[in-house]
């Protein structure tokens, strides 16, 4: 069960780094690395991704069984969510679907992060 907990934070924060891929698209000809840096200084787009990657960390140390990866996952669903909630993006609206929601893929991420650690107890 704690494995199946892992895959599905691992997508939960795939899913919330696909979200914030937008800022990145651009010309063919133009370096990755240069428009990653033209973004680390707005919050909108590092907070999601810092959550994302921890997540995404967290949840490979869980599916491997390391120690602290629901801690670092927790810490990412956080990240995600209580900057959602800061910045004052809605939760839900009726016009989108919840999936697209950072605070509601945050509030996922800490649910999973939880239940694996829980289930990851000896």
């Amino acid at each position: 069960m704690r494995r199946i907990a892992a895959v599905l934070l691992i997508a939960a924060s795939a899913w919330l780094l696909y979200q914030s891929r937008e800022p990145l698209l651009g010309p063919g000809d133009q370096d990755l690395m240069a428009r990653v840096m033209a973004h680390v200084g707005d919050i909108n787009f590092a907070l999601p991704v810092l959550g994302g990657l921890l997540g995404l960390v967290g949840g490979l140390l869980v599916l491997f069984g390391g120690p602290a990866g629901a801690a670092i996952s927790m810490l990412g669903g956080m990240v995600a969510a209580g900057f959602a909630v800061y910045a004052g993006k809605p939760f839900w609206t009726p016009q989108s679907p919840i999936w697209y929601s950072e605070a509601a893929i945050g509030v996922v991420m800490l649910a999973l992060a939880g239940t694996a650690a829980i289930l990851g107890r000896k």
